[in-house]
């Protein structure tokens, strides 16, 4: 698959996600369920429809929710492409990187001394870290340090390679520590000795390649769900009225109302058959069980090992279990989806409703999805919203999600975005609400060479038993190249915590430089005469306290802490 190719599955991805895995799934709400297929349903089979011209109101649903899809896909490639290609070449070559860390806290009114001195400590400390890493051989040298007023006070070295992860604190012991990856497991008992995770350590982080889908897989998604779909879906199930008057912002739109709409038995039976579809379909259990195998295998993970025979059949019983719930769930308005389609195909409004009837309690939980996307003003503004709505018979039960996003461009190179999000509950154990808004203004036509300022506010509202309010703002400046392989990234961020932080401030300053380059310089670390910590020795064990004991002592008065 060439650089494309990736960029179109990666966008997709994206768009998919604003558009709208554990192991043990198969308990998994039925109506949450039924929602999610609905969803796949209404938004990811699209594909059958991106060619046809004279359109009946099935094909003009579906193409414009595909073109909506494309459109969102591009938008994303616009302003992340740079970036997401150069996070792809750091995964596969060699690289430098140069990484400082500065800070500082400041609080109103008389302070005790001893937080004094903390304080003064901290806005004069800076951390930093430079990394070499090649990941082909998986191999990583890191040098870390903690200086006070330019002056160095610890510092720290780790090396890792497939066999091995080794740590040095120099000033504080001479010796590495290191741990043998396929060791991890036997380590991990002499802590806990209940522990029934990995054996072995997996050093190799996840990148997005391991979840793109390659040619073949994606070919048997379309093939497979397009044509399931464009069978599947009646065109009965699809009316249009055209002409329609749309307003928003005081200008009136002409555009065209697409309405699907299934009943109780059509809903049902359009699901079951999905459901039948995916339980055979062992190609998605492989894609599946490949991705959520990685997952859970990378790291040192807590749970247990997966393979994916296992992910696999837990799958395919999740879907068992979710047919078999169906039998005897009752929808009593079916599922209705109303969307309104501009002059330009592309949907700018879509309202989505089902209501499922819990079988155990009567009660009825309604799922209602709202989302806009309308540009005005010559396209120099554009208005975005997500609405989610879960209301229920019974009072403990409900929530809801609303984020908007408000755009305005002053020319090609500047544009100012205010986002809003709010997140509500009526569960007891966590009922009231979450707010959060943002200002982001953007300077720089090129995404890659940015100048983004943030002033953000988010807190808790009626209801929870801690209430809290952070305001605050990040100053982020980006200078990235995929052709000559480097990026530049500041980030400044200052917290002001009102009564939360005894009306008090944290800032934080973090300066990164990446540089790729076709050779790491990862010096050779020989630990044959260093301490495996799986076969300390009580003398080791003894000396390595008594040496680290005095170095932290020194260091404590050194800083004037004790």
């Amino acid at each position: 698959m060439n650089n494309n190719d990736n960029r179109t599955g990666r966008s997709e991805t994206a768009a998919a996600t604003e558009t709208v895995t554990s192991r043990q799934m198969g308990k998994f709400p039925l109506k949450w369920v039924i929602a999610g297929i609905v969803a796949f349903l209404v938004i990811g089979g699209t594909a059958a429809y991106a060619l046809i011209f004279s359109k009946s109101p099935k094909q003009l649903y579906l193409f414009s929710e595909l073109k909506t899809f494309q459109k969102a896909a591009e938008d994303f490639e616009d302003q992340n492409g740079e970036l997401a290609d150069f996070q792809e070449k750091f995964a596969e070559m060699a690289s430098s990187t140069k990484t400082k860390v500065t800070g500082g806290v400041e609080a109103e009114g008389v302070l005790p001394p001893e937080f004094e001195m903390i304080q003064e400590i901290i806005n004069e400390a800076a951390i930093t870290t430079d990394v070499e890493q090649d990941p082909k051989s998986d191999k990583s040298f890191t040098k870390a340090g903690i200086a006070i007023q330019g002056e160095n006070l610890l510092d720290m070295e780790i090396y890792q390679s497939p066999e091995q992860v080794a740590a040095k604190i120099p000033s504080i012991y001479e010796k590495y520590l290191y741990l043998n990856s396929d060791e991890y497991g036997q380590f991990m008992r002499q802590v806990d000795p209940a522990y029934a995770g990995p054996e072995k350590l997996n050093f190799q982080p996840l990148t997005i390649k391991d979840f793109e889908l390659n040619e073949k897989e994606q070919k048997h998604l379309q093939d497979t769900y397009a044509s399931f779909l464009n069978e599947q879906l009646k065109d009965e199930f699809f009316t249009k009225k055209d002409n329609v008057s749309y307003e928003h912002n005081g200008e009136k739109l002409s555009v065209t109302q697409v309405t699907m709409k299934l009943s109780e038995k059509e809903t049902k039976t359009l699901i079951t058959r999905l459901l039948d579809q995916m339980i055979k379909d062992k190609e998605l259990h492989t894609i599946i069980a490949n991705r959520v195998v990685k997952i859970g295998n990378t790291g040192a993970s807590q749970m247990d090992m997966m393979d994916p025979e296992t992910v696999k059949s837990d799958f395919v019983d999740a879907l068992k279990d979710a047919k078999e719930g169906l039998k005897d769930a009752k929808i009593p308005k079916g599922f209705t989806s109303v969307l309104m389609v501009n002059g330009d195909e592309l949907v700018i409004d879509r309202k989505m409703d089902l209501a499922v009837t819990d079988t155990e309690s009567g009660s009825e939980n309604t799922i209602s999805i709202h989302t806009m996307d309308v540009p005005y003003d010559g396209d120099k503004k554009r208005d975005q919203e997500f609405k989610l709505d879960l209301v229920s018979d019974n009072e403990d039960e409900g929530a809801s999600i609303l984020l908007t996003n408000k755009i305005s461009k002053t020319d090609d190179a500047n544009r100012t975005e205010r986002l809003k999000g709010k997140i509500s509950s009526n569960d007891p154990a966590a009922e009231g609400s979450f707010d959060f808004s943002m200002k982001s203004d953007f300077s720089g036509k090129d995404p890659a060479k940015q100048t983004i300022s943030r002033d953000f506010s988010l807190g808790s509202e009626e209801g929870l038993d801690s209430p809290l309010k952070i305001e605050g703002n990040v100053t982020q400046k980006q200078d990235v190249s995929v052709k000559d392989n480097y990026s530049n990234q500041l980030f400044e961020i200052k917290l002001n915590g009102g009564a939360d932080m005894a009306e008090g401030s944290v800032s934080l300053k973090i300066d990164t430089k990446t540089k790729l380059k076709k050779n790491a310089d990862i010096p050779e670390v020989n630990l044959d005469s260093e301490v495996n910590i799986n076969n300390i020795t009580p003398a080791q064990m003894t000396d390595i306290q008594i040496k680290a004991g005095t170095k932290l002592q020194d260091l404590m008065l050194q800083l004037g802490v004790i």
